[in-house]
């Protein structure tokens, strides 16, 4: 049993140098302690530590303990810290509420001074930063606890936590920056599908308005697709009329116009990265096959769902469609229908859509992406702003070196 005022703490900073572990651990046992929680880094040949030291079993006073310790710094050049452990600091570790915040954008002055401010504001502390890019392009990953935050009376700390989270996305906006933010928990846990929403991330919307237009002119109708331009759900029985009025039309009319469309930068090389690393790729798209024929064939994907037109043995269009039908509202059916062949849990689960309502499918998964979203609030753990896709990549924990690896073959973002 631990007895108060025998655990110790013990920090160290210095110069690295080879054995610096060997020689701090090997005191610590010398002198009758268990390390019951250790810490330790080395970047740029700056080494620093931090252990937790039970010496309730140890012969010695705890006078020279402290000696001992703080001889191991005069020996070895490090700036040693001892301290009392006691149940106050315990409590405090318990109460530990991590997240992972990744930002990434153009790199401009003020961005790490501008969120350390808020966090600092907020009484969130940061326990961490690393650069994965910087240059141009801009991106930096952070550990935060939230678990001390105080809160209005009137706000449950959970409530706080997510005020919290809508106010960061709002102050990224201003300064530029595409933000995500995930607990460590759901962070750290191997993610083995990521499911993208076709229109709302992966077609350009210039293209998509340039296919309405020419088949508003050349074809009898727009066939309603207008409302994917405009973020609007798609429901069932629009979908039922859309198809109907295309009856009598020659599939190939439709499949002509395809050429238009063409995918944000970067989208192929994003699933193939994907892929490469073992990731299973769904597409779901609420538009018919014809529009949505080009990205699904060029990407190599394994789940596509999309609604396909029934024609004749001629190619003429009946105005009917096949099963099933894929609506703003089915989407989660879907993905639903795709875990469970997976045989895999929804934190397992990336889902990339805009956060608007015809991509509401994104909500309950493990980690949540919302491109260009138009909506100040949107159910999505993370923001993207810019145009490039590729740059989600930075947001799924993929270790730096293995990012840099894929990126250094020629998938730049």
């Amino acid at each position: 049993m631990h007895e108060k005022g025998n655990i110790l703490t013990l920090s160290a900073i210095g110069q690295d140098s080879p054995g610096l572990v060997s020689r701090i651990t090997s005191t610590a046992f010398e002198m009758g302690g268990n390390i019951i929680d250790v810490e330790e880094s080395c970047r740029r040949g700056l080494f620093s530590i931090f252990l937790v030291i039970d010496f309730s079993s140890s012969a010695h006073g705890m006078d020279v303990v402290s000696e001992a310790l703080y001889a191991v710094g005069e020996e070895t050049g490090l700036k040693v810290i001892v301290g009392i452990f006691d149940e106050e600091e315990s409590s405090y570790v318990s109460k530990k509420e991590t997240h992972i915040v990744t930002l990434l954008g153009k790199d401009r002055p003020g961005i790490i001074a501008g969120v350390s401010r808020f966090f600092h504001k907020n009484e969130v502390n940061i326990e961490h930063c690393t650069m994965i890019a910087r240059g141009e392009f801009f991106s930096m990953e952070m550990g935060i606890d939230t678990g001390h935050m105080s809160a209005l009376p009137e706000l449950s700390h959970l409530e706080a936590v997510e005020n919290m989270k809508g106010e960061l996305k709002n102050l990224c906006r201003h300064l530029n920056q595409s933000v995500v933010i995930q607990s460590e928990d759901t962070y750290v846990r191997r993610k083995k599908l990521v499911v993208f929403d076709v229109e709302s991330c992966l077609i350009q919307s210039s293209s998509l308005k340039n296919f309405l237009k020419k088949v508003e002119s050349e074809v009898r109708s727009a066939v309603g697709i207008s409302k994917w331009e405009n973020g609007e759900p798609i429901h069932m029985q629009q979908l039922i009329e859309n198809a109907q009025s295309l009856t009598g039309i020659p599939m190939s009319e439709l499949e002509k116009f395809s050429d238009i469309l063409h995918l944000n930068p970067g989208t192929i090389e994003l699933i193939r990265i994907l892929k490469s690393m073992g990731f299973k790729i769904a597409l779901l798209s609420s538009g018919f096959s014809f529009l949505t024929k080009k990205v699904f064939e060029g990407a190599g994907v394994d789940y596509a769902f999309s609604n396909t037109l029934k024609c004749d043995p001629q190619g003429i269009i009946t105005g009917e469609l096949e099963d099933p039908i894929i609506t703003s509202e089915t989407k989660d059916e879907i993905l639903q229908f795709i875990m469970n062949l997976e045989k895999i849990s929804p934190d397992q689960v990336i889902a990339v859509g805009d956060g608007s309502t015809h991509s509401h499918f994104i909500k309950n998964v493990g980690l949540s992406i919302a491109v260009r979203p138009d909506a100040q609030k949107m159910d999505a753990d993370g923001i993207l702003t810019g145009d490039q896709i590729l740059k989600v990549l930075y947001c799924f924990g993929i270790p730096k070196a293995e990012l840099e690896k894929y990126m250094e073959e020629g998938f730049h973002p």
